[in-house]
């Protein structure tokens, strides 16, 4: 992950906080963006010609961006969304659930 893919999902988060709470929407942002770069217009692509360039490479991963708005949400507060916190408020009981911090007989 480089800087700028860094920097742009930040953009985007700040930009349309829609996107903090949705990683669809945050991709579809992020792409958009890439295309542009790329002198591409993501209004008169076709889906062949999408689908072509996220297999090979030309897009990045939609992993990687959800990623990467963790990470920034993790660490930065300006990036979270609404759902931020109720998901925080349940991660004791998933993991109480799971089994996780209980000793193994």
């Amino acid at each position: 992950m480089n800087d700028l893919t860094i920097q742009r999902v930040a953009a985007i988060l700040l930009k349309h906080p829609e996107t903090r709470d949705n990683d669809r929407m945050l991709c579809v942002y992020y792409w958009q963006q890439q295309l542009l770069d790329s002198g591409r217009n993501p209004n008169t692509m076709d889906i062949a010609d999408f689908f072509m360039a996220y297999t090979f490479t030309d897009l990045s991963d939609a992993q990687t961006i959800t990623r990467l708005r963790r990470k920034l949400q993790m660490e930065r507060p300006q990036f979270r969304g609404q759902r931020w916190a109720e998901k925080q408020a349940k991660q004791e009981k998933v993991k109480q659930d799971l089994g996780y911090g209980q000793k193994v007989d």
